[in-house]
């Protein structure tokens, strides 16, 4: 293949992608504005400028697309888990942080904030995507917190098996934080963080 056929594809794939960002951009700015129920597939193609079958050629189904801005908006939140744990050399406080990091956005995230004054709803396919149905989002941010985890403390001291379950349980309490909070994202993070901490000073000992 000629450079100018490799330039040529890159730029179909770049313009492709751009699309599917704007995509995803509308049905968020309707969710956030009227809610999940009035998403639809003409309306986003009605406010990104393009044929309803240009949408249903990205996404194939509106539960398909309620999984696309789900999995975008967690990877925004694992890019902030990310940072705050390779930015620690203490690993509880790390995970500390990440966790009040991760709540803290969660309270400021309006297609979250969408997502939860919608639970009752009748027609919703996002909020099974964070409760009945979120193991996609748990395995995500499990494999995220535990590739962290590797290349920042490769001596833990801990089997891979109980670090896949140790970060099994800091991102379902996370989840529930998210979806239920009971407390502040500082005194929630602390409270969870002290529950990692036990794990691994037992490893210690």
């Amino acid at each position: 293949m000629t450079s100018a056929n490799l330039s040529g594809t890159s730029f179909r794939e770049s313009v492709r992608s751009l699309l599917h960002e704007r995509l995803l951009d509308a049905a968020q700015e309707i969710t956030v504005a009227k809610g999940w129920s009035y998403v639809t597939m003409v309306r986003i193609a009605d406010i990104v400028g393009v044929s309803r079958q240009t949408v249903y050629n990205e996404f194939g189904s509106k539960p398909e697309l309620a999984d696309e801005l789900v999995m975008r908006e967690l990877g925004r939140f694992l890019d902030v888990v990310r940072s705050r744990l390779m930015g620690d050399d203490d690993l509880v406080a790390g995970i500390e942080s990440a966790c009040e990091g991760a709540l803290t956005m969660a309270g400021s995230s309006p297609l979250l904030r969408a997502v939860l004054s919608s639970i009752h709803q009748r027609e919703n396919d996002l909020v099974p995507l964070l409760t009945t149905e979120s193991q996609g989002v748990i395995d995500v941010a499990k494999s995220t917190v535990v590739g962290v985890i590797h290349e920042r403390h490769p001596d833990l001291g801990l089997t891979d098996v109980e670090l896949d379950h140790a970060a099994d349980a800091v991102v379902r309490l996370v989840l529930s934080h998210i979806m239920r909070p009971s407390s502040s994202p500082d005194e929630a993070a602390k409270q969870i963080a002290w529950i990692a901490g036990k794990v691994i000073d037992s490893v210690e000992r």
